[in-house]
């Protein structure tokens, strides 16, 4: 579900040239490595260098080693693979000498394994080191894709979700008007086995890479849906999924965003316009399951109910804290109240609006906890065409100064409200903001 999203910039390593009085122990010390393993080296570089964090090798090194132990399970290549780890100094490239000489080691050991895909493991190891949402690693084919609005795809019309690693992939949304709401696939239906074979400990990108398939072609999938097993075979069709989605809920206006990229904020505010002009009693945002996105169009949407005034702060890797301030030519103008809807799923730039609001008391944030992934995040290109988002700040309250990211922090809403997975046809998070709004809160 990735929060800054500046343009895309180069990553520049500069290596200099050893000059021949130091000695070799020295100048390892002092120099990038001349190593082979080039898209590791600038990962574990720009990490260093940029991070809000500080990390240092002695993270980031055992953090790349588990990625490439992953890969030999997850590949098939090893169950109990056999990868040294080196005793670290703390010196910043000495230590990556050891990483590459490990790297060495694996490929020496694994023919069978891709040297690319091991580099690329160590990458992603060494951004799941972090242990936050913001830094992450995207291969070259996902990297192509990135905050980029959805282009027309073949499947069954989902999204999905790991709430953690001991939990199956659930459906956290149902696209309208796709082949998976035609077949009666529920929000909250967890997947047990795609075409006969278990999923249930799989990751999303497995999941998702079994239930994709040609246009036109069928897929079986059993889930579990309360308890019970429920078989579906779907026909898989061409789709586009729509980023925003506004409708009347009788004298109220109802707006859910499924993601802050592309021209979301112009939908939105067109949508709110439209049923402030109809005479709408009260406005619903749904931010459930958004995962955010770009920075500026979060600003934007949280802009047209918030006046003045800052929507959160955020803070660097110098310490300084700064206002994250509303665009003023975004404002509606409207006193309509407004309900916020919010989930487990809802990070990010969602949390940003969600925040925002709530602080500054335009409107009630209604739900469940937000996911606490609360920072922003730039892109870097990596020279095997991938991208690293690495964390450049965390966010705080702009009411509290509470810290926002991280585990079990978040957005808490004023008042809470969660979906019944026993009643999969009753949405109660909207029942009872309507609920809320009803009774002239």
């Amino acid at each position: 579900m990735p929060l800054r999203r500046l343009p895309l910039l180069a990553v520049v390593l500069v290596v200099a040239s050893a000059c021949s009085v130091l000695p070799a122990e020295l100048r390892q010390e002092l120099l990038p490595s001349q190593t082979q393993y080039k898209t590791a080296e600038a990962a574990y570089s720009v990490l260093i260098e940029r991070h809000v964090d500080k990390p240092t090798s002695t993270t980031l090194i055992p953090g790349a080693i588990d990625g490439v132990v992953a890969y030999l399970k997850s590949a098939s290549i090893d169950p109990s693979p056999t990868v040294a780890r080196p005793d670290l100094t703390g010196s910043t490239w000495s230590d990556f000498a050891k990483l590459s000489a490990t790297l060495d080691a694996v490929v020496a050991r694994y023919p069978s394994a891709d040297p690319k895909l091991i580099e690329r493991a160590a990458v992603d190891g060494m951004a799941r080191s972090l242990n936050e949402c913001h830094t992450y690693y995207l291969d070259p084919e996902r990297a192509a894709t990135f905050n980029k609005p959805p282009a027309p795809v073949t499947g069954i019309g989902v999204t999905i979700n790991k709430p953690d690693a001991a939990s199956p992939i659930e459906v956290i949304d149902v696209i309208p008007n796709t082949p998976a709401e035609r077949a009666g696939v529920k929000k909250g239906d967890k997947f047990m086995k795609v075409n006969g074979e278990d999923v249930a400990n799989l990751t999303v990108q497995e999941v998702a890479d079994r239930v994709r398939g040609p246009e036109g072609t069928a897929v079986t999938i059993t889930f579990d849906r309360g308890g019970a097993a429920v078989e579906l075979t779907i026909t898989r069709a061409r789709f586009t999924t729509p980023l925003t989605e506004a409708k009347p809920e009788g004298d109220l206006g109802y707006i859910k965003i499924k993601q802050l990229i592309s021209n979301v904020a112009d939908e939105a505010q067109q949508a709110a316009k439209t049923f402030v002009t109809e005479g709408k009693k009260g406005l619903i945002l749904d931010l459930r399951d958004d995962p955010g996105g770009e920075l500026s169009v979060a600003v934007d949407v949280a802009s047209l109910f918030v006046r003045t005034g800052p929507l959160v702060y955020q803070t660097g890797r110098d310490g300084q804290r700064t206002p994250i301030d509303v665009n003023s030519r975004r404002y509606l103008g409207t006193d309509l109240p407004l309900v916020v809807l919010v989930n487990k799923n809802s990070a990010s730039g969602s949390e940003i609006i969600a925040a925002g609001i709530q602080s500054s008391g335009a409107g009630t944030v209604l739900g469940g906890q937000t996911a606490g992934c609360v920072g922003s995040a730039q892109p870097r290109e990596l020279p095997d065409g991938g991208l690293l988002l690495v964390t450049i700040t965390e966010m705080q309250d702009a009411k509290t100064g509470a810290d926002l990211n991280g585990p079990g922090k978040g957005i808490v809403p004023t008042l809470s409200a969660a979906d019944d997975p026993a009643t999969p046809n009753v949405d109660e998070g909207l029942q009872a903001a309507i609920g809320y709004l009803h009774k002239g809160a």
